[in-house]
């Protein structure tokens, strides 16, 4: 494992790399144990997502009732997806972390090294971050879920609460009957799902992370190789140094990019697909948010709005990182512009305008191969949603 130790010092925290095992999409495991994981969370969620359209059989159907169910099928489906591409391209994602091995080697010198460092870093203060919120989901739910038995405990009355599922499953046995086994096991599966959902998404953000971080050191290179300085020098001193600069400078500017390339690559068809289907859940939570309030039902208030707040942050988070990959190659180009290069000897300006013109290029990451990560698109996604809410509210 000695191939891994920067990734797993540097951008994971121990549990995030604990979980990843647990859930067998650790693409360094070699446990013989792996399959056997892999097939148990699968069958899981696809038996749980199939016990959930199942209700479309024995009950009525209506727009409630399609709403309800779907407002909770689409993201265990979304979980599914995610997790069978983060199995499939295990080889991509164990790539990408050699490229990010390979990526520490061309550090120059130890103000380099602190830039790849603060932005590897950030990698893990944000899986910290996202971890505490999915744990602060889970006391959520099961607060939700079992919160008529908390409450007998705490003020009992002469006559219990009546307990039900939260998520409509149809297990062809009486509601009430063996409620226990039934909460436990939608806790279970929720819980898992929640897992997969940190644990593949947290590692999404450690390569945006860290491409962010190379396209800073690119930034580092420009402002402090092609400095004043070196046009004092003598012709054949300032020759040379110039062309070791803007070599430099492409090494660090083409790791950047190959990384972001390499990654949109990797999960560009499962991120097209989970896009469609989260406007699409996140349509069916709103509409379900807004007949809340209406009904003053305080549980499905709650859920659909835990729901809402996770596609809010998600969305965002995926528009702000495509944002800040565009807006750091731009600066790599605006800083190239503002040097002297005009005082350059006649071969090095050249050099200098094919780096330009290379720079100059609009670069940005897509989510999927319908959006591109603009935090302009942010609110587009936004309206998309809020116009099938409207449909829905019209179709009712």
């Amino acid at each position: 494992m000695q191939h891994t130790r920067i990734i797993e010092e540097h951008y994971y925290i121990m549990l995030h790399i604990l979980l990843l095992k647990v859930l067998g999409i650790w693409p360094h495991d070699k446990s013989r144990l792996l399959l056997l994981q892999r097939v148990l969370i699968i069958i899981l969620n696809v038996t749980f997502i199939c016990m959930q359209l199942l209700v479309f059989i024995t009950s009525r159907y209506n727009l409630v009732l399609l709403v309800k169910t779907m407002s909770f099928v689409l993201p265990f489906t979304i979980v599914a997806i995610q997790y069978c591409f983060f199995i499939l391209k295990s080889k991509n994602i164990k790539n990408l972390h050699y490229i990010i091995q390979e990526d520490w080697k061309i550090i120059r010198n130890k103000i380099e090294s602190e830039i790849i460092q603060k932005y590897a870093h950030y990698g893990q203060f944000y899986i910290t971050l996202i971890f505490l919120y999915t744990c602060f989901m889970i006391i959520a739910a099961v607060l939700i879920q079992f919160y008529p038995i908390i409450f007998d405990l705490i003020l009992p009355f002469d006559e219990p609460r009546p307990c039900k599922l939260i998520i409509g499953l149809e297990y062809f046995v009486p509601e009430d009957k063996y409620f226990i086994t039934k909460a436990l096991h939608e806790l279970i599966t929720t819980i898992i799902c929640g897992l997969i959902v940190l644990t593949t998404a947290t590692q999404m953000l450690i390569f945006i992370v860290h491409s962010i971080g190379m396209f800073k050191i690119a930034s580092y290179r420009v402002r402090y190789s092609l400095e004043d300085s070196v046009l004092y020098m003598s012709n054949m001193g300032k020759e040379r140094a110039i062309c070791e600069s803007i070599m430099q400078i492409v090494i660090a500017h083409r790791k950047a990019m190959k990384s972001s390339d390499l990654m949109i690559s990797t999960f560009n068809v499962p991120v097209s697909i989970i896009a469609i289907l989260a406007v699409l859940s996140l349509s069916m939570n709103l509409f379900r948010f807004f007949q809340a309030i209406t009904l003053k039902d305080t549980v499905d208030l709650g859920i659909s709005f835990i729901f809402i707040t996770i596609y809010l942050i998600v969305f965002f988070a995926a528009c702000l990182a495509g944002q800040k990959v565009m807006d750091y190659n731009n600066e790599i180009f605006r800083l190239i512009y503002n040097t002297s290069w005009y005082l350059m000897p006649v071969p090095s300006q050249k050099l200098i305008l094919f780096l330009m013109q290379k720079v100059g290029k609009e670069f940005n990451l897509k989510i999927g191969l319908l959006f591109v990560g603009k935090m302009e698109n942010f609110t587009t996604l936004l309206n998309h949603a809020l116009s099938y809410v409207t449909v829905m509210y019209s179709v009712q």
